[in-house]
């Protein structure tokens, strides 16, 4: 546990070490406000480094204090503007308010100071899929996966932006390479078989709703569309008894169908 130092800069680097790593290991397990509280004594030291203040910043950005977060990202770029995750995290806790082309330019500074920052690429993917650029968003998910091609959120976002842009095949591809890492999330299966469907490989198409319903039977997505692949290659009975339980489950009277 932390202990004061003397005068020595030697020790109250090594007390400081200490705390961000005490920190450090809190904020891994989700023990967030105990994280932020070792942070806070830390900087009471008078240790203000940029990491430190990174670090405080992603966890209260965790917490859904963004306000803070921002505070600290800023302190921390004015101490080193050359530190390129705290412009990432700048970047994440403005995606997450919705300030979108802010955001962007935080992410483009990251990026520009680390070209291989993962993270950095694939929420400035997010960022230009929620600003309708599908193309643009594509290209920041595969600089993404040039750095980690295992990695199934851009993977699976990178599959989405590509059936958006009529790319089935591509979308189709980016899909089972998420699939093949990580098997077991229904959504990933649901997408994979709406842009089977698109592609008309309609029996495959339902096996990947099914899949999906093998996760997660309460999937109400995948359910409607089963109904709907059933009604258009006639096996009208089935249809029904699927839209039956979408609609148990969902309690509407209908469903919007997805657009093929």
């Amino acid at each position: 546990m932390y202990k004061e130092s003397g005068d020595d800069p030697s020790e109250q680097r090594k007390s400081d070490d200490i705390l961000l790593s005490e920190g450090s290991g809190l904020a891994s397990v989700g023990r967030y406000h105990e994280a932020i509280t070792i942070f806070d004594r830390a900087i009471v030291t008078g240790n203000r480094s940029s990491d430190l203040l990174v670090k405080k910043a992603l966890t209260l950005d965790r917490t859904g204090f963004f306000s803070a977060a921002l505070i600290c990202c800023e302190e921390a770029i004015t101490l080193s503007p050359g530190n390129a995750d705290a412009w990432f995290v700048r970047g994440l806790t403005l995606y997450y308010l919705a300030r979108t082309p802010s955001a962007i330019e935080c992410l483009d500074k990251a990026v520009s100071v680390d070209p291989e920052h993962t993270e950095a690429w694939f929420i400035k993917g997010n960022c230009l899929y929620q600003a309708y650029d599908p193309e643009g968003a594509v290209l920041a998910y595969e600089k993404a996966l040039s750095v980690t091609p295992e990695y199934p959120k851009a993977l699976y976002n990178r599959g989405v932006c590509l059936a958006d842009l009529g790319r089935f095949e591509e979308s189709l591809d980016s899909y089972d390479a998420c699939i093949r890492i990580n098997p077991e999330v229904s959504v990933v299966h649901a997408n994979r078989g709406v842009t089977l469907a698109s592609l008309g490989r309609y029996h495959e198409a339902l096996q990947s709703f099914e899949d999906a319903l093998g996760l997660d039977p309460d999937d109400i997505t995948a359910l409607n569309n089963i109904a709907i692949l059933l009604s258009k290659i006639g096996r009208d009975s089935e249809a029904m008894e699927y839209l039956s339980r979408a609609r148990r489950l969902s309690g509407l009277k209908g469903f919007d169908r997805k657009v093929w």
